[in-house]
């Protein structure tokens, strides 16, 4: 919900100073030194790299994919470090901190495209989550970006191929591929696994017990990420697309599925030009008792656009559903179970603001501190949040820190009731009483528990290399899925060289998308040279092609080229010296 132009905030005294400490930083950094070498008074720098990437035992694709970027590099003379980040590290550097010079990860992306404008605004480059971490600016791409989520039909098609067309030119990150989704899953409790995307919110929604007769029965899932435990706050951004606490335990007005955005606690919408009006299902209450009302509504769109709530002299935005939120310049409550929104979208884009997880007032109205305000990090954002009191049709039960967590089925949820909606009858009741969650050290380990009858399923995020353990064993099977997980390599462009985009699609040449799909994919995987799934919106002269034709490899098969490598950085404006590194 915006009170100001474009959803930001208007710049505080401090925010300006804080800005223009930050600049004589970056330009002592970087900008000076091509102003002293300009005026010969240095000798011309050496172009150095920091990249990371997450260990092996925790992401070993996004890790070999660095490796292999690491190696390329130093064969074009690029002088380069490659430290490995614990995941909360890793996170911490990317999407808090912004402390990076290149990375390889993976980050939730969407097939419609109004989730780039988020990601890439010139506006947000100093907000927390995915919201523009890359630093990028370009304020025609911004205005295009703004433009599309007001637009419908062939004129939004339009914005957006120019759109992808400016992002492919530019490269503020290499889009690499979406994994396929893996998980391994016993084949005596459950069945239904695949008929929708594992990843995917309503994902353990569609699964039924093997024996329909039975009741009660417990899902037990096993997973190597322990701050599924220590974390259950629906604003903490994830580097991926699945999240149980947003499936389960927190709910939107309305969820994507069966191809659209559907009704979810929103019993239905209607759209009147710019505005937005939402009634909720009847007798809806948070996992305390307290009933969710429209009110409820309202303050989770004023506290995801600012959850210091107006406290102080600067907007303190979510890490997460700031792009919802943005879509929306007003709720006005109605009565009991009804809102108005006044949009600032087209009917379009307009029903994806209702997929933000809803908060009860009563619980983080409380939470507005302001923790440190240099990155702009709030109570509501740092909080572990382990009494997690949400709405979802599923509640918290208890949870052993770093070991496991368990979740009981909320009966009076309107997937759970037993009565005609549309809702009970499309997904209810779900097919276990209770799910419970245990942390276990690695991918090999979650599938011995499967194998031992110690669990149900894993969490669909398998390494592809087990799979051919998992296909051995008779009581197990392998789903799978396409995902919507986006390897790739993030640049930041605050920094030189990298604010260059000659530079930056130098360093995409040396990636070849086709060779890392099938070696370190084992093909669970699909390339890509846009990040939008959906390729009806991809203009067709850069679509796949067997390559990528925008930045296509700099060599033959998976063998580098370096002196034709070595002229893409040439053509950017960079030179070698006499020792063959590549200095500006």
């Amino acid at each position: 919900m915006n009170n100001h132009t474009d959803g930001q905030a208007p710049l505080t005294r401090r925010q300006v100073v804080a800005g223009g400490a930050a600049g004589v930083a970056a330009l002592s950094g970087g900008c000076l030194g091509s102003v002293r070498n300009l005026l010969g008074l240095a000798s011309a720098s050496q172009v150095s790299l920091r990249v990371v990437a997450p260990p092996v035992d925790w992401d070993r694709r996004a890790n070999e994919i660095a490796g292999q970027l690491v190696n390329r590099l130093e064969k074009v003379g690029v002088d380069t470090r490659f430290p490995l980040l614990p995941p909360e590290q890793f996170r911490e550097q990317i999407l808090y901190r912004r402390d990076f010079d290149v990375y390889v990860g993976t980050m939730p992306v969407r097939s419609d495209p109004d989730f780039l404008r988020p990601l890439l605004t010139s506006t947000r480059t100093n907000e927390l989550g995915w919201q523009n971490p890359f630093g990028f600016t370009d304020k025609a791409l911004d205005e295009r970006l703004d433009a599309q989520r007001r637009q419908a039909g062939a004129d939004r098609a339009d914005v957006v191929r120019d759109m992808l067309q400016t992002i492919a030119g530019e490269q503020p990150f290499v889009p690499i591929a979406t994994d396929r989704a893996i998980a391994a899953v016993r084949t005596d409790a459950f069945a239904g696994w695949e008929r929708t995307r594992l990843r995917d919110p309503t994902w353990l929604f569609e699964i039924e017990p093997v024996e329909e007769s039975v009741d009660g029965q417990t899902l037990r899932v096993t997973a190597k990420d322990k701050r599924i435990t220590e974390r259950l706050n629906p604003l903490v951004p994830w580097i991926n697309e699945f999240d149980l606490v947003r499936s389960l335990l927190y709910d939107p007005l309305a969820r994507y599925y069966d191809g659209a955005v559907r009704p979810w606690l929103a019993r239905e919408w209607s759209i009147d030009g710019d505005e937005l009006t939402v009634t909720l299902r009847p007798g809806l209450r948070w996992h305390d008792g307290e009933p969710l009302t429209a009110e409820d509504v309202r303050f989770t769109y004023q506290f995801v656009s600012d959850t210091s709530l107006d406290s102080t002299e600067a907007v303190y935005p979510a890490p997460t559903f700031q792009r919802q939120a943005s879509l929306v310049d007003e709720v006005t409550v109605l009565g009991e179970r009804q809102v108005r929104m006044r949009m600032d979208a087209s009917g379009a884009v307009a029903p994806d603001a209702l997929t933000v997880a809803l908060l009860p007032k009563h619980i983080w109205e409380s939470r507005t501190n302001v923790v440190d305000a240099q990155t702009g990090l709030t109570r509501a954002i740092t909080h572990g949040n382990t009494d997690a009191i949400g709405s979802g049709p599923m509640a918290l039960k208890s949870r052993r820190r770093e070991r496991s967590l368990r979740l009981s089925r909320v009966g009076n949820h309107p997937v759970n009731r037993d009565d005609d909606s549309e809702l009970a009858r499309r997904f209810g009741p779900l097919a276990f009483t209770e799910l419970v969650v245990r942390v276990t050290p690695s991918d090999l380990t979650m599938v011995s528990f499967l194998e031992e009858g110690k669990a149900d399923v894993t969490v669909p995020h398998l390494d592809n290399e087990v799979v051919s353990r998992i296909v051995t064993n008779d009581e197990l099977s392998v789903a799978t899925s396409p995902s919507r997980t986006l390897y790739h390599v993030g640049f930041n462009a605050r920094r030189r060289p990298l604010r260059t985009p000659g530079f930056r699609r130098a360093v995409a040449h040396l990636i070849n998308k086709a060779s890392v799909v099938d070696s370190v994919f084992g093909g669970y995987a699909d390339p890509h040279t846009s990040p939008v799934l959906d390729e009806s919106w991809i203009p067709g002269n850069i679509r796949w092609n067997g390559g990528d034709p925008e930045v296509p490899f700099a060599g033959v098969e998976d063998e580098l080229d370096a002196d034709r490598a070595r002229e893409h950085f040439r053509a950017a404006g960079f030179h070698y010296g006499e020792d063959g590194r590549l200095v500006y």
